[in-house]
């Protein structure tokens, strides 16, 4: 499925029948991140963020902005599945989810968050991160795309994945690998974690029913969950073990588990499933 909004293509996977589960993958991921991952009773629409998979890749800086790409998004996601959906999403997928579900919650019936941040709190660690995204940026311009998929799957919060199946560490590179480099440069300088506010002091005012999944060998985001997003009247928490930062490709069926219970008790399945 492909959506035009402001001549961007944006693609959209379904998998699934049911009712409509959107799904946002992770930095240079696609919706591929998703593979083998099934919830009884929904339709997974997996979306390719700009930039990314088989969504277009623009030239133009301002359309990987926050603002323009939640709007975007918004305009995507009604023409796909309409105004009544769950939004799930993973790291900077679960970033972005976030900040769409306190500008539009109004369309959501529930939401996922999958190792996602809320932002940094202090505005010189921000700038700090900001700095350190356009360093990384500039890199991946000048060094090329096999650089970054080497250098990104050498990231220390990526190490339980060399326990994976060789297949898909193999699949995961290759996502990573086929990225254009600006492309990746104009996401880190429009969405990245030194570009996203700080709404950790936001949480309450999400009112549907919410959950956030984090490994336990994740300590960053484990900690996030137990410190931050527990605390929230509308947010749920479940902690997997023995798996880092992804882990719905660490423990599929486990992941599948804890997404299903959470979906069929708050919004129910559609009928017949």
């Amino acid at each position: 499925m492909r959506i035009v909004v402001d001549d961007i293509s944006y693609y959209i996977h379904v998998i699934g029948q049911g009712k409509p589960l959107v799904c946002f993958h992770g930095f240079s991921e696609s919706g591929n991140t998703w593979d083998g991952i099934e919830i009884p009773g929904y339709a997974m629409y997996r979306l390719d963020f700009i930039g990314h998979g088989q969504s277009d890749k623009p030239l133009d800086t301002q359309i990987y902005q926050l603002p323009q790409l939640l709007r975007q998004l918004h305009i995507v996601i009604q023409a796909a599945v309409g105004a009544s959906y769950s939004l799930m999403g993973y790291s900077m997928g679960a970033r972005i989810a976030l900040l769409y579900a306190l500008q539009y919650q109004h369309d959501i019936e529930a939401l996922i968050l999958e190792s996602g941040s809320v932002g940094i709190q202090d505005p010189s660690a921000r700038k700090l991160r900001f700095l350190q995204d356009e360093a990384l940026a500039k890199k991946i311009v000048r060094n090329g795309r096999a650089w970054f998929r080497d250098t990104w799957s050498a990231l220390p919060i990526f190490k339980t994945q060399q326990t994976l199946p060789l297949s898909v560490q193999d699949s995961i590179r290759r996502r990573r690998f086929h990225n254009e480099p600006y492309a990746l440069h104009h996401t880190l300088m429009g969405s990245g974690q030194g570009c996203m506010p700080y709404v950790g002091h936001r949480l309450d005012e999400i009112m549907c029913p919410s959950l956030y999944i984090s490994g336990a060998l994740d300590e960053k985001y484990s900690s996030l969950g137990e410190e931050v997003f527990k605390k929230a009247h509308s947010f749920s928490t479940a902690l997997i073990q023995n798996v880092g930062h992804n882990t719905h490709l660490e423990r599929p069926r486990e992941f599948e588990r804890i997404v299903a219970q959470f979906l069929h008790a708050t919004t129910g399945p559609s009928n017949g499933s």
